[in-house]
């Protein structure tokens, strides 16, 4: 409980401070994917407040035809106010394959109500955009909050400021010991930018969201800190199907 009580005071004492620490471990901590690879997670996607060319962004992923999953901190400042977040999905060196406006940002409740060293565990929201995203075109990933896929070798995606104008990831991420129900801790490193990024499970030949990257430890064995898929997520993932089945049946 001290060590991750340890973690947890890093991340809080600013995530910007936690992921902008110097990068120290693997010479590359989340190298490019490949051309294959890219084409492969078109799902996944820029989420920033100055379009397609923003310098300043998280990533985001598509979880349901409307709805977009990323951190909270990547969205929280404007919640409420009417400004919006723009999502672009397979981001590739100015190409992409969908780009759409926020109607709504919705942010954990536990994020906006709480401070201090509880507020780490509810540093994950959802866009919902202003109109879908054709499914055809970019399906969206399945997500899941049981625990147990969240233990064992996981996938890390997204985008940073490195290499911001290709999806990077590792698929060799081990879940730590010190882990728990409200944090997934992951020996991989993660840099500015990948904030808001899925953590992936491989469940036969699909991958499953089973948490957010919120942010990273420093020292010399950085750890990535990620924000496991909950209740709160799971209910606004179904009303996003709902919606998409309320589409379908007008349609």
């Amino acid at each position: 409980m001290q060590r991750l009580a340890a973690i947890i005071l890093a991340m809080l004492l600013g995530i910007s401070s936690a992921v902008f620490a110097p990068m120290q471990g693997r010479a590359d901590p989340m190298p490019a994917l490949g051309p294959e690879d890219r084409n492969a997670w078109m799902t996944v996607g820029l989420v920033n407040a100055a379009g397609y060319r923003g310098k300043a962004s998280c990533t985001g992923t598509l979880i349901a035809p409307d709805l977009v999953l990323t951190a909270a901190h990547c969205a929280s400042t404007i919640a409420g106010t009417g400004k919006k977040r723009h999502f672009v999905a397979g981001w590739d060196r100015g190409s992409f394959v969908a780009h759409r406006l926020s109607s709504e940002i919705h942010v954990h409740p536990g994020y906006i109500s709480t401070t201090g060293n509880e507020r780490f565990k509810y540093d994950i929201a959802v866009l919902q955009l202003e109109t879908p995203i054709d499914a055809a075109k970019v399906p969206p990933l399945p997500l899941s909050d049981a625990a147990p896929l969240r233990l064992g070798e996981l996938a890390v995606l997204g985008y940073h400021r490195k290499r911001p104008n290709v999806i990077n990831g590792r698929f060799d991420c081990v879940t730590q010991p010190q882990s728990s129900p409200v944090v997934v801790l992951l020996d991989c490193e993660v840099i500015s930018g990948n904030s808001g990024g899925p953590v992936l499970a491989q469940t036969g030949d699909d991958w499953t969201v089973v948490a957010v990257v919120a942010g990273r430890t420093g020292g010399n064995t950085p750890q990535a800190l990620a924000v496991p898929v909950g209740d709160w997520v799971m209910s606004h993932w179904r009303d996003a199907m709902n919606r998409a089945e309320a589409r379908r049946s007008e349609g």
